[in-house]
């Protein structure tokens, strides 16, 4: 990630606060979101309550991030020395997000073993795009979208949904195999309806957190409701 720079804090800046949340706008709310999914990454493996994915920081993030922080410097004490003050406060979260997001994708995931997750891009020359009907891609992103139906399509017969088409291309029906899913998992255990990406409402977001939903279905929820995704 090249170019990192600390965000402002102030009316008409990068970002504010209350007593609660820190918040911004446009292009730094994407930051906080894509922040939010790269801590939510780590969740599963070192045992943190999962964030909400909606831009809004609040104390827990910083509870996550030196939670992460902790975790790298037990297994490699070299890597002590960060590119940002390890945050105690939602502020310094959202102050040095971007170096925090760097760091998280860099070096912790490498440190602990965890397959960095990202959004995938929407547009025309970008990694997927859609019409009123599906949403596509091609290449790589078509061949995730493909093991995403597969893998949905294990959990089709316990929980009632007609199995997917695995033709790479997303709809309504793939929203909807997505949520039958969760409320089940959500049904098996409360404690579980923190995902680390928010659960789809339409194709674009399901195209858009692929990677996050094949995670989750082949950690918690084949765990939870004991589906062999293969």
């Amino acid at each position: 990630m090249s170019e990192l720079r600390k965000y402002v804090k102030g009316e008409g800046k990068d970002w504010n606060a209350n007593d609660k949340i820190a918040w911004g706008g446009g292009e730094v709310h994407e930051e906080f979101k894509d922040l939010q999914l790269a801590i939510n990454n780590f969740g599963c493996a070192l045992g943190f309550a999962l964030l909400k994915v909606d831009g809004f920081i609040g104390p827990a993030t910083a509870g996550a991030v030196k939670s992460i922080y902790d975790a790298v410097v037990k297994k490699n004490p070299l890597l002590t020395a960060t590119p940002f003050p390890v945050p105690d406060t939602k502020e310094e979260v959202a102050e040095y997000a971007q170096f925090i997001r760097g760091w998280l994708v860099e070096t912790a995931a490498k440190a602990l073993a965890i397959p960095p997750l990202r959004r995938y891009a929407k547009g025309k020359g970008a990694e997927w795009n859609a019409n009123d009907s599906i949403a596509w891609g091609s290449g790589d992103i078509e061949a995730e979208f493909k093991h995403l139906q597969s893998d949905l399509n294990h959990f089709a017969g316990g929980l009632g949904f007609a199995k997917l088409d695995v033709d790479g291309k997303l709809g309504g029906k793939s929203v909807a195999a997505i949520k039958a899913v969760y409320d089940a998992v959500v049904k098996k255990n409360a404690l579980l309806a923190a995902t680390p990406f928010p659960v789809p409402d339409t194709k674009e977001e399901v195209a858009e957190y692929a990677q996050f939903v094949r995670a989750w279905l082949r950690g918690t929820a084949s765990t939870t409701l004991a589906v062999n995704v293969a």
